[in-house]
């Protein structure tokens, strides 16, 4: 629904703790595990294998066949720092990624400076790549409860058949190629 989606008040932020799944959410919030759908629904989550966070375990058996030992710890990019003028001014936000020979020039009190190295860059390794793209995924929205029976309400509308041109009986309908199909 597009006016829960931008009420912001209609949901939480949920920080999901190691090796909890979505209907262990489902449960500590709205007493039913099987309303994970609305968990997984919240946060357009499609595929749990692929954009849930992954559990100690899991992550450790991915890592191990995504990298060989060498490749983990060896660096994937640089990310610059966040760095303040003299009126705390951001000039360089954080989190940009940029070669290894970056510099970053700019101008105060009508001095030109320039920065390099780790002055305004770290580098971050594979490992410490996946890491923080796996903790990304803990931080979701969860609809809160008053809403709930909002959303099952639509829910059920929307998924509930109602007959349409393609209806022949409860048995038979016409498919795209306009045969009768009837089910085995």
């Amino acid at each position: 629904r597009t006016d829960l989606d931008q009420a912001i008040t209609a949901f939480n932020y949920y920080s999901i703790k190691e090796g909890v799944r979505p209907d262990m959410v489902a449960q500590e919030l709205y007493d039913d595990s099987e309303l994970d759908w609305v968990i997984l629904l919240s946060n357009n989550i499609i595929s749990v294998r692929d954009e849930w966070p992954m559990n100690g375990n899991d992550f450790n058996v991915y890592l191990n066949q995504k990298y060989t030992p060498e490749r983990l710890a060896s660096i994937k990019h640089y990310e610059t720092k966040e760095i303040r003028d003299s009126d705390n001014k951001i000039i360089l936000e954080a989190g940009q990624i940029v070669d290894s020979n970056f510099v970053f020039n700019y101008s105060e009190f009508g001095l030109n400076e320039s920065k390099s190295g780790s002055f305004v860059m770290d580098s971050v390794s594979h490992y410490d790549f996946e890491v923080k793209k796996n903790d990304a995924k803990r931080n979701i929205f969860t609809l809160r409860k008053e809403y709930l029976q909002t959303i099952m309400d639509d829910m059920e509308e929307i998924m509930t058949y109602t007959d349409s041109s393609q209806f022949i009986n409860k048995r038979l309908k016409k498919g795209d190629n306009l045969r009768i199909l009837s089910p085995r």
